[in-house]
């Protein structure tokens, strides 16, 4: 239990850190929206969207998900103030050794946002079935987040919990329980220009039930690195956002990097 406190310390004094680093005012990006009239923001208003990224491989809290080139789609409906979410995310890899089918709704209220996943990656599951959450059995684990937003300089920090699903220990008696497993990360933008940025993020994790969680065999920092991001211009016309990141993982002992295309 000691080490599990003294690793959400120095969360927070990481947190502490980078805000005092935070010497430079920072400006969010403007609006560049089109300043139309009333009628023509709501003719522009579309509540249902879907986008679709490809990837080299994918990346996640530290875990190398699949070492494959991939797709990732998602199909959403966001409300009209654009506080409420919710949609289907689904990735496959070109090999078709990766699959995956997420739900998920999401909330923001000024700087807050809360999060629910019921993510559903059934790569290792061959003969898992959709609807089944018994924790003996499923390919699934619902993850839960809430994530906060600095005003005044780029800093995010995000504390997540999964609370049901596959994400288990087994006692000393021989039962099978839940870990409740906690991911905490905190990314900063160092740098940025008009169409690109660089942050840098850290993640740990623990579990307050069993010195084994979800992502690995002990706690600690298993996640951390940069992510560069940028807009590329096509023909003068068309844009694509573009990110590479670095990742470091220490609990696992291995690293990547991921590149990211946003095809619309």
């Amino acid at each position: 239990m000691n080490l599990k406190i003294k690793i959400v310390g120095w969360i927070l004094c990481a947190l502490v850190g980078v805000s005092s680093y935070a010497q430079r005012d920072y400006q969010p990006i403007p609006d560049l929206l089109p300043k139309d009239s009333l009628e023509s923001k709501e003719d522009a208003y579309r509540p249902f969207e879907f986008n679709l990224t490809v990837k080299n491989m994918h990346l996640w809290r530290g875990y190398r998900v699949t070492d494959e080139a991939m797709t990732a789609a998602n199909v959403y409906y966001i409300s009209k103030n654009g506080k409420f979410e919710a949609g289907l995310w689904g990735g496959v890899g070109f090999a078709g050794n990766y699959t995956e089918f997420d739900y998920y709704m999401s909330y923001s209220h000024k700087n807050w946002t809360f999060a629910i996943w019921d993510i559903n990656n059934y790569t290792d599951f061959p003969d898992a079935q959709i609807f089944n959450y018994d924790r003996r059995e499923t390919s699934h684990f619902i993850d839960v987040t809430v994530t906060y937003a600095f005003e005044n300089f780029p800093l995010q920090t995000s504390w997540s919990t999964i609370v049901q699903g596959r994400d288990t220990y087994v006692t000393s008696s021989g039962n099978l329980r839940n870990a409740f497993t906690n991911y905490v990360e905190a990314s900063y933008v160092v740098a940025s220009g008009s169409d690109w940025d660089l942050s840098l993020y850290v993640g740990a994790a623990f579990s307050f039930e069993s010195e084994t969680n979800f992502y690995g065999d002990r706690p600690g920092f298993n996640n951390y690195g940069a992510t560069y991001s940028k807009t590329v211009k096509l023909f003068d016309r068309y844009t694509l956002p573009v990110s590479a990141t670095a990742m470091w993982n220490n609990l696992q002992e291995y690293g990547a990097l991921q590149v990211a295309v946003k095809l619309f």
